[in-house]
């Protein structure tokens, strides 16, 4: 049995997006485990999420947007990379200072750093343990209380989610990339990589998650490139259904990145940046590559163009590679630690 018995947590689950899409996949485990899961919402109308009819019928207890009261004393409160969760710390700690605070980028939030100072963070949790070597020494510098936690877990990754495509057959070789708009998610040279990448079928290139801002960045796309602002005009499945590879040049260094377990689970060969997080998932020329320059981009979307069956054996690997990283008993392992370390906090 989990040391602990039920937990808040600060936000609401999404489909599309890091934190929102960990925090839904962490639901599973959690409920796995017996644990009464309970959620306040940050923002208005999450009755409007499309992920609130499953909450319910998973027997998530959802409270009114910012309501504290159900929380009582030793009850964690849980903030997944939620920057209203740092600015509402001040009531939650009326009720309890079990606060734990999952940052899922590679840089600190000032206001992470200011609560840190202040003694309103009691556990700082990580997906990536290169992440918090690199975070513990700049917040301890701030507040240099013992009793703070660092520790890292094993983020689950639900794969039925993501059905597996072994071949698509396709006259076309399809392409993309995934991520929010912002014009850091995108490489100023992510046209030229998917112009000069050459194939024996014709190329058809889907960009998910795409607005003015990433067109500022790196220009229109070719008329062979379908966009998409975001999962309202095509959803992840059919992105993935459509790629066989993620070919995703960025400007941004990623922590534990989310696609990485959707592809995948997708059969969707990874060609990414050889940095962060992807040097953790990806095993280069095993279940994907990493690229230090644009003709590294290039050259492997090309060999992926022209050898299926090079391909096809990189995508089963990676499969595996996925289950391995964010399957369930391994994830409820590194849970049952954090709740006991969570049990031991001060009420």
């Amino acid at each position: 049995m989990p040391a602990i018995k039920r937990l808040f947590v600060h936000g609401f689950p999404g489909l599309y997006g890091g934190a929102g899409t960990e925090l839904h996949h962490q639901i599973v485990v959690w409920q796995h485990m017996g644990i009464e899961v309970n959620l306040i919402p940050s923002m208005k109308n999450y009755e409007l999420e499309p992920l609130y009819p499953e909450m319910l019928e998973r027997g998530v207890k959802i409270h009114p947007h910012n309501e504290w009261p159900a929380v009582q004393p030793g009850d964690p409160v849980l903030g997944f990379c939620n920057s209203e969760f740092l600015n509402n710390l001040h009531e939650i700690r009326k009720r309890t200072r079990r606060t734990v605070f999952l940052n899922c980028m590679t840089w600190l939030f000032p206001k992470e750093k200011d609560r840190m100072a202040n003694g309103e963070i009691a556990m700082f949790l990580y997906q990536n343990e290169d992440v918090l070597r690199k975070h513990e020494p700049e917040l301890r510098a701030l507040n240099e209380d013992p009793e703070v936690r660092f520790m890292t877990f094993r983020p689950y990754f639900d794969t039925t989610r993501f059905p597996f495509h072994a071949s698509r057959e396709s006259e076309y070789f399809g392409c993309g990339r995934i991520s929010r708009q912002d014009a850091d998610k995108f490489s100023k040279n992510t046209l030229h990589i998917y112009e000069y990448f050459v194939s024996p079928r014709f190329k058809r290139g889907l960009f998910l998650g795409f607005d003015q801002r990433s067109e500022t960045k790196i220009g229109k796309p070719y008329n062979w490139i379908r966009t998409a602002r975001d999962h309202h005009e095509i959803s992840q499945q059919d992105f993935y259904k459509h790629c066989e590879i993620i070919l995703q040049p960025t400007d941004t260094t990623e922590n534990w990145p989310r696609v990485g377990f959707e592809a995948m689970a997708s059969g969707s060969v990874l060609i990414v940046d050889n940095r962060g997080g992807w040097k953790k998932q990806v095993e280069h020329g095993v279940t994907g590559w990493l690229c230090d320059h644009e003709r590294d981009f290039i050259y492997h979307a090309s060999r992926m163009a022209y050898e299926p069956n090079l391909r096809a054996d990189m995508a089963e690997a990676a499969r595996l590679r996925g289950l391995e990283l964010g399957g369930l008993e391994a994830s409820i392992a590194s849970w049952e630690e954090v709740f006991e370390a969570i049990a031991k906090l001060p009420e």
